[in-house]
């Protein structure tokens, strides 16, 4: 779709501008796991078992991002402030990118809604990034 703007105003669902190409995501249910996440919330719900997102996981991403809105106001890094931390105290550091074969390097490794896993990765030689899926 293509809008010349304008007027400011509501466009589309999650539109990223008000005037040039706009690419809707086709179905946006599906495409980003709402089916998924409340398919598994109603049956945990059903089975009297925890769903995969939990009230715990919404309080961390809560706290998260609170933290991100006092760095806007203040210009510099905030902390996370918790007060319930279910986490280990002590890591390691991970490093952010590995070997996966011969010719690409691991960037990212993410398990998708349906169970899916989603592997980014660099070639060695070239630095062409891709992605591959996996059951």
């Amino acid at each position: 779709m293509f809008t010349a703007g304008g007027k400011k105003g509501y466009v589309a669902e999650k539109a990223e501008t008000e005037k040039g190409w706009l690419f809707p995501v086709g179905d946006e249910v599906v495409e980003l796991g709402y089916t998924d996440m409340l398919t598994d919330m109603f049956n945990a719900f059903e089975n009297k078992t925890e769903p995969k997102e939990t009230f715990y996981d919404g309080y961390i991403v809560n706290e998260i991002m609170d933290a991100c809105y006092r760095s806007a106001k203040s210009k510099r890094w905030e902390p996370v402030r918790l007060k319930i931390w279910r986490g280990r105290e002590k890591t390691e550091r991970i490093s952010a990118i590995r070997d996966f074969d011969k010719d690409h390097l691991l960037v990212k490794e993410e398990t998708m809604p349906d169970g899916t896993i989603k592997l980014i990765l660099k070639n060695k030689q070239t630095g062409i990034i891709s992605q591959k899926t996996r059951k």
